[in-house]
């Protein structure tokens, strides 16, 4: 039995229900003993318990369902006090005990939906099941698992949806940690809708070098017969510009363009990236040329690589202008004749549910370093390019309470330290 059935002062968290006098409703919760943390109050601190339990949200129970940010908070009372209408008579209870509910969900029961308000019950109690860690074997983990809910992404990574927003928006942005696609995805979608008769595709990668004079116009030295002169010299953008000025649908991909200084590779053009700039009559001057707007056929994808610690600035009007759109690591099929290696990375997902912050989960490997043609391909790739990475992230300060735990999986794994 999951749920605490005693009598008296415990402390921790335990599974509860609280039902009314008819039983026509009642609330299922996360509530912590009335004695406060004993043995749970570290679990409480780490993110992945309330992502765990953050799983069991769902849009069909909106305004029934109430989750703490900080499952270690006793002392503020659930917003689940404001929503008891039709239910008065748990108003007390809950008002005496809704400061030690982290998470809790208000259920219905009508006629002819029992069924409905126990597969409620049920996921509650294998997410606890899941929390406690209460499986001994193999099989039930996975019977655990194949009831525990799993997490919602609001993102659609597919390419059609990305090309959706991409006609909607003109310039997008893909962020995400090494290995989520991002550029895998801009060069998709550049073959599949800008090629050939159907368009051009434009590219540039951004660095710490690179200059207004690279990327859009500058003044460059040429030896002729009678010695050094200059001639003007119209960067990709421009010609990404001209090209779309002919009528052509343009696509123009800016990879790593968090990687350059922005305001000094961009200069007066960054104005110009106003998807509704067509009542504006301030001309940018670019050599001999002047412009007003970008053609409403050109259209740019950036990407940006959201573990990169040695980033630049992203200037917030950057922000405004483009529509940023976030890839994070998720289970793909992979192609014939390759390996996606799925435990491993579902250990990789639970390792940085559990210990990352919000920010830190911008570090988690993507789902390609999963992707390998064999078993010792994959020991490798974990030998050779995730262990250090993982290294790299705790000796600089992210990710500490995981590093026991990865380091026991990396011995398991590989028979080596990750410490010596």
């Amino acid at each position: 039995m999951l749920m605490k059935n005693q009598r008296g002062a415990y402390s921790d968290f335990s599974l509860v229900i609280f039902p009314n006098a008819e039983c026509s409703h009642f609330v299922v919760a996360l509530g912590v003993g009335s004695l406060g943390f004993n043995k749970d109050f570290t679990v409480a601190t780490l993110p992945w318990l309330r992502r765990l339990f953050s799983r069991l949200r769902d849009d069909k129970y909106a305004g029934k369902q109430f989750f703490k940010v900080d499952f270690s908070d006793i002392e503020s009372p659930s917003s689940i006090l404001n929503h008891m209408e039709g239910i008065e008579d748990l108003r007390e209870v809950m008002s005496k005990y809704s400061t030690v509910l982290p998470a809790c969900q208000i259920v219905e029961v009508e006629k002819g939906s029992e069924e409905e308000a126990y597969g409620i019950v049920w996921q509650w109690l294998t997410t606890y099941a899941a929390f406690r860690e209460v499986e001994n074997n193999k099989t039930q983990r996975d019977e655990v698992r194949k009831y525990l809910p799993h997490a919602k992404d609001l993102d659609d990574y597919s390419e059609d949806a990305i090309y959706r927003q991409l006609l909607e928006e003109r310039f997008i942005v893909l962020q995400g940690a090494p290995g989520t696609g991002k550029t895998w995805t801009a060069n998709k979608i550049a073959k599949q809708h800008f090629n050939g008769s159907e368009g051009k595709t434009f590219f540039e990668q951004f660095h710490a070098e690179t200059t207004y004079s690279d990327f859009v116009y500058g003044i460059k030295p040429k030896m002729d017969g009678t010695g050094l002169a200059y001639e003007e010299h119209y960067g990709i953008l421009i010609n990404a510009i001209d090209y779309a000025a002919l009528g052509n649908p343009t696509l123009l991909i800016i990879d790593e363009i968090n990687r350059a200084n922005l305001s000094s590779v961009l200069g007066p053009v960054f104005y110009l990236f106003e998807k509704n700039a067509d009542e504006r009559s301030n001309n940018i001057k670019i050599g001999a040329r002047e412009i007003t707007k970008l053609p409403n056929n050109l259209y740019v994808i950036a990407t940006m690589n959201t573990a990169d610690r040695s980033l630049a600035v992203v200037d917030f009007a950057l922000r405004r202008r483009f529509s940023w759109i976030t890839l994070r690591p998720h289970s793909i099929e992979a192609n014939e004749g390759q390996l996606f290696m799925n435990d491993e990375f579902e250990y990789f997902s639970n390792l940085f549910s559990k210990y990352a912050s919000s920010e830190e989960l911008n570090l988690q490997p993507g789902q390609s370093y999963f992707i390998v043609e064999s078993v010792e391909a994959w020991n490798r790739r974990l030998r050779y390019e995730l262990v250090p990475l993982m290294k790299e992230y705790f000796n600089e300060g992210y990710l500490k309470n995981a590093i026991s735990e990865f380091s026991d999986y990396v011995y398991n794994k590989l028979g080596i330290d990750l410490y010596e």
